[in-house]
């Protein structure tokens, strides 16, 4: 495994691209101001049933809180808690819950599966993506997953951590995502994404609402 493109490592190499030349993307927010955590909060801070952070997330944490209070991971960056909601209700926010789009509620169903808190993120459009604080890999990172209403409600795993999403997010890795779940053949985040397949029982290709019924 090369080691460079995992971990706090990968966010490093985030953090550098970020700092001198900003995100390439709009999504994201304004990097001009960060807002460092200090070290004995993030020690402090931890996952719900608490759990240690990953090592993207206490790396990016050193570097920027702010943004992350701006998605309303917690209320306030001097003292974070972690806390997430579940899988249906971080579906309603991140598509604009205002709507009461039928199809949005569906997600909801997911949670029989999918029972741990989640936490928004920025991207996508008929598609959002969450980090997923269910189980973490060998690595110690948890699944960015992606949910889509294109079709029917659809979830699978999108990412195998945090630091593999920031990076693509700031485009310091060259990632070709033909459908949601490329990166279960990725030579470098395969086996990542294997493990987390087998974790959140999405397997390697996600699951539809109806494919529900068949992992009762």
């Amino acid at each position: 495994m090369n080691e460079s493109m995992h971990g706090a490592a990968l966010v490093e190499r985030v953090i550098a691209r970020v700092s001198e030349e900003g995100w390439p993307t709009s999504e994201a927010p304004d990097a001009d101001e960060p807002v460092p955590l200090p070290p004995e909060v993030i020690d402090r801070l931890r996952l719900p049933g608490g759990r240690p952070l990953p090592p993207s997330l206490r790396r990016w944490l050193a570097y920027d809180g702010s943004w992350f209070e701006e998605l309303g991971w917690y209320e306030d960056v001097r003292e974070p808690e972690l806390v997430g909601r579940p899988l249906g209700a971080t579906a309603e926010e991140l598509y604009g819950g205002e709507t009461g789009d039928p199809l949005v509620a569906m997600f909801a169903d997911f949670e029989r599966l999918l029972p741990a808190p989640c936490l928004p993120l920025v991207g996508g459009c008929d598609s959002r993506r969450l980090l997923y604080l269910g189980e973490p890999d060998s690595t110690g990172e948890y699944p960015v997953l992606v949910t889509d209403v294109d079709d029917l409600p659809f979830v699978a795993v999108m990412y195998p951590g945090l630091d593999v999403y920031l990076a693509d997010l700031a485009e310091v890795i060259d990632l070709d995502f033909g459908t949601y779940t490329s990166l279960a053949e990725h030579p470098e985040y395969g086996p990542r994404m294997r493990e987390h397949a087998e974790h959140t029982a999405l397997g390697p290709d996600g699951l539809e609402i109806q494919d529900l019924d068949w992992q009762e």
